[in-house]
């Protein structure tokens, strides 16, 4: 017997030891169903609801206060430190009477870890037996934690911690007697006895309760307990757009139940009053501009060192745009910021320098893309301008001659590579997307410019503490301190923007503009060592801001945001490269008619060999190539620019190659001409089909249009050139 006895202690010892416990009991520590946010300072921003909870902050017992782990083991377990998990006499009570009530707190933790809904004999069991194994394992002070911190409060706030807050706008830890004992009779009827929609109830429950623990001598019937004024304190929901930002992009990480610490919170790498400090600048801005036809703007700061987004929002004249949409993350049309990544891409591939001469004229174009015929927002055109000219100034025909050299395909895949997300395909834009026909958002593209910053490393934007830094190269350190010395080049912009622009400033800080088709979007991004800094400005709706270009709409708050935010940032360093000097006309070395030079940077073998000899008259007039022909002869040459007398250089300029002509039966004949035209006209001879075309008095070969299939040939005795060209009658119904 006595060894039967002791095989049986044994069983039931092994038994309480080694049973596992019932899944959601077997963590270290209670996980929190809900998330708290803090900015990088550790300020409450929100706390992220979940499907079982509205607040769920668990806590240990020491941080829980005197006064509600013992009212709370008064009114619903007075014999808890003297039992082992299951009240014999309560238990025995409730079966005489035929009804519940006999459960003691071990037990209760068990029923609220495994959800149970309704009770049966078989389940009572089971919540019995568990308790038994928590007495045995857990101890008294770790089940009177787990109560407290999974008991429910009404309004889907669980645990006396979210309670506390809620209802007293306090931590659990600074309750009052009065304050404690109205909660601890709430988890009875947690919905039945909601303090804000049946404050009735609630009320008699603390009566009911304060006679209960006076009756068990937890509370002095002499003393004097009042009802405790209860508010309404949910937890606050600060920086909604940071929060959208985050939800949309990345989920939040799991926690794992083993590790779960206390207080469970995430800290993200917002710095809540800098970002207080920049929506105040982006109002004041709008204030300033004072237009109904601009009426929103965003911005985004972003650490460089760490990619941490530092700051995010959007601000509106019109209160309900500013609080629902999310300007940072909305795609728009991007104008020309996507330039320094096509620029940067024709270094690397060593296509393009920073002195290679591109054409800005109006025909420019044509040759590569015939159907696309884009403007300058200068609204005329430079001639043989350079890449540092080019990209500072921000003209559009030399971007698009640019890629059209380095591949639409590679430039735009080399924009993926730096985070960015476009709305359409290159298929759909064509080669208007590097002049900003595509959408991108201000969170990419300000991340993309902060890789910049980095010298060529793309890392996706941080907007939790606890993720790494992910890291990529993505362009050659050289190219992209080229690159950034050309964004820092006042010099260079001041043809489009003037020398005293917001984007003039003291040191060197890298910045770009762009406006989209229609003055519908107005962006500035720039970046100092330390700090990216992206704006825009604009419309949510769409609507165009009347003839107002980023320079306008969006440097000055840009500027702004740098003067009043960062003042103290280091500026951008020299490139370790050397400087070669160079003709400022040609980019090639000096020659002696050279009228200007300037010390521009190369990347290793790629600095120019040949004199610019040949671009100058010996009386310094430039000479410029064949493909200037047409902008020599317009008003937009201002140099007295003439094209060098070379022979083999003959081009047709008019017609283009394969340009139709309509025929209108509304206009006279006689106004229904085209002047061929040629960039050699002195000793050129013209042929129609074969027939000679002469001059007329003025020298000029007009031609009277006539319906067909036409080649047209020049010569000028040692080369010529062919063009065909049709001419059609619109009255004429197309073959099906």
């Amino acid at each position: 017997m006595i060894l039967a006895a002791a095989a049986c202690c044994l069983a039931a010892l092994a038994w309480l030891q080694f049973t596992p416990l019932p899944e959601p009991l077997r963590h270290a520590h209670l996980p929190a169903l809900t998330t708290v946010l803090l900015d990088k300072h550790g300020t409450l921003l929100c706390e992220l609801p979940g499907p079982d909870a509205r607040s769920h902050r668990p806590i240990p017992l020491r941080d829980m206060g005197p006064w509600m782990p013992a009212l709370t083991v008064a009114r619903e377990d007075h014999r808890f430190f003297s039992h082992h998990g299951i009240d014999m006499r309560s238990t025995a009570r409730a079966a005489l009477r035929g009804r519940g009530g006999a459960s003691t707190l071990s037990q209760q933790v068990v029923k609220l870890a495994t959800g149970r809904q309704r009770a049966s004999y078989t389940t009572k069991l089971h919540e019995a037996l568990v308790a038994l194994q928590l007495e045995w394992r857990w101890g008294k002070p770790r089940i009177l934690e787990e109560y407290l911190n999974r008991a429910p409060y009404g309004n889907r706030l669980i645990g006396i911690e979210a309670a506390s807050l809620a209802y007293f706008q306090k931590p659990a830890r600074n309750l009052t007697k009065d304050e404690s004992l109205y909660l601890a009779g709430l988890p009875q009827a947690p919905s039945r006895l909601n303090p804000w929609t049946r404050p009735d109830a609630a009320r008699a429950q603390f009566e009911r309760t304060l006679r209960i623990v006076r009756t068990r001598g937890a509370i002095d019937s002499a003393e004097d307990v009042r009802l405790p004024p209860v508010g309404r304190n949910l937890p606050p929901r600060l920086a909604s757009h940071f929060l959208q930002t985050l939800t949309a992009r990345k989920p939040l990480p799991a926690k794992d139940p083993g590790t779960a610490a206390w207080p469970p919170s995430t800290r993200c790498t917002l710095d809540l009053p800098l970002l207080q400090r920049a929506e105040a600048i982006a109002r004041s801005h709008l204030e300033t501009i004072a237009r109904r036809d601009i009426r929103n703007a965003a911005f985004v700061l972003i650490d460089n060192q760490s990619a941490s987004v530092l700051a995010l929002g959007s601000v509106s004249t019109d209160a309900q745009d500013s609080a629902s949409l999310n300007g940072a993350l909305t795609f728009r049309n991007c104008g020309s910021t996507l330039k320094p990544f096509l620029y940067l891409a024709g270094l690397e591939r060593r296509v393009l320098t920073a002195a290679t001469i591109l054409p800005d004229t109006a025909d420019a174009v044509r040759d590569v893309y015939p159907d696309y015929d884009p403007h300058n927002f200068i609204h005329s055109h430079a001639g043989p301008v350079r890449v540092r000219e080019a990209l500072g100034s921000s003209l559009n025909v030399p971007a698009v001659v640019a890629l059209a050299r380095i591949g639409a395909r590679n430039v735009f895949d080399s924009c993926h590579a730096w985070g960015l997300r476009f709305d359409q395909p290159l298929a759909d834009t064509g080669a208007g997307f590097i002049l900003g026909t595509v959408g991108v958002t201000l969170l990419d593209l300000t991340n993309a410019y902060s890789g910049l910053a980095r010298s060529g490393i793309a890392s996706p934007p941080r907007l939790l503490e606890n993720t790494p830094t992910l890291s990529t190269r993505v362009a050659d350190t050289h190219a992209v301190a080229i690159l950034n010395d050309i964004l820092c080049d006042n010099q260079a912009r001041a043809p489009s923007f003037g020398w005293h622009s917001p984007l003039a400033t003291p040191g060197r800080v890298a910045v770009k503009t762009g406006t989209s088709a229609g003055y519908r979007d107005a962006w500035t991004v720039g970046f100092t060592s330390q700090h990216t800094i992206g704006v825009w400005v604009g419309n949510f709706d769409g609507q165009p801001m009347t003839r107002t270009a980023s320079i306008t709409a969006a440097a000055p708050l840009w500027r702004a945001l740098l003067d009043e935010l960062f003042p103290t940032d280091n500026p951008l360093p020299e490139p370790s490269l050397p400087r070669t000097t160079v003709c400022s006309l040609s980019g090639l070395l000096p020659a002696p008619a050279s009228q200007h030079t300037l010390q521009e940077l190369f990347l290793p073998d790629t600095a120019p060999t040949q004199s610019a000899a040949d671009w100058f008259t010996p009386e310094g007039t430039p000479l410029l190539p064949a493909e200037f022909a047409a902008w020599c002869a317009s008003a937009d040459n201002r140099r007295a620019a003439r094209i060098a007398d070379n022979p083999s250089d003959l081009r047709i300029l008019i017609p283009r190659k394969d340009a139709v002509y309509l025929l209108d039966p509304l206009l006279p004949a006689r106004q229904q001409q085209v002047e061929f035209r040629v960039n050699q006209p002195a000793r050129t001879t013209w042929k129609l089909n074969g027939a000679p075309l002469p001059p007329d008095a003025e020298g000029r070969i007009l031609w009277q249009l006539a319906e067909g299939d036409w080649t047209l040939e020049a010569s000028n005795g040692t080369t010529s050139q062919t063009r065909t060209f049709r001419v059609t009658n619109t009255q004429k119904t197309p073959a099906p």
